[in-house]
């Protein structure tokens, strides 16, 4: 059984390692849809999958919880805002 787990267990936490999770805390000072789309179509689309969590705080007061880095950078990136400041957590 445990054959069969460790695989499974990878994957999940691979897949669990892309996740990000974010809450604005100022959504009417969003920039405005046309934009966003268009700052995001400059923004990279992959990162590494290292397990390195930080939370960060951007321009817009919003915070925001990753599996690294990048994944910050990149939320960022596709909302045209700044990253304030980001901590290990």
């Amino acid at each position: 059984m445990r054959k069969l787990a460790a695989p499974f267990a990878t994957l999940l936490l691979t897949c669990a390692a892309g996740l990000t999770f974010s809450a604005p805390a100022h959504a009417a000072t969003q920039a405005p849809q046309t934009e966003v789309a268009e700052v995001a179509a400059a923004c990279p689309d992959v990162c590494a999958t290292v397990y390195e969590p930080v939370r960060c705080r951007f321009s817009d007061g919003s915070t925001g919880t990753f599996s690294n880095k990048c994944f910050a950078m990149v939320h960022a990136c596709k909302r045209g805002i700044q990253i304030v400041h980001c901590a290990r957590i």
